[in-house]
């Protein structure tokens, strides 16, 4: 008797092995993939540091005046500035050290 449901069977899969070199492999050609090799590496770099230190400093400066205007009720006006400034104090060497790296590397 056949009962309407047809019983399907699954292959087994067997588990891929993931030995140390392919997994070595696959994440060296992520990196390069994305930063490149040799000296266009080192110039990636330095860019992506500059990107990213621009980028977080401008989405840090925007949290902070977000937080002295929403959720700092009891001052009339908001003084963020220095607020402001302690974090871009963190962010100016960094960039500073990308820079003078970049220009610098070409004064040999």
């Amino acid at each position: 008797m056949e009962s309407g449901f047809k019983q399907t069977q699954k292959p087994i899969e067997t588990p891929k092995k993931s030995g140390f070199k392919d997994n070595q492999a696959y994440g060296l050609s992520k990196i390069t993939s994305t930063i490149g090799r040799g000296d266009d590496a080192k110039n990636s770099l330095v860019y992506l540091t500059l990107k990213w230190s621009f980028i977080s400093g401008i989405v840090i400066s925007g949290l902070i005046v977000l937080n002295h205007w929403f959720f700092r009720q009891n001052l009339m006006i908001p003084n963020f500035m220095g607020d402001i400034k302690v974090a871009w104090e963190i962010i100016v060497p960094i960039i500073t050290l990308a820079l003078g790296y970049a220009f610098g590397k070409s004064q040999k």
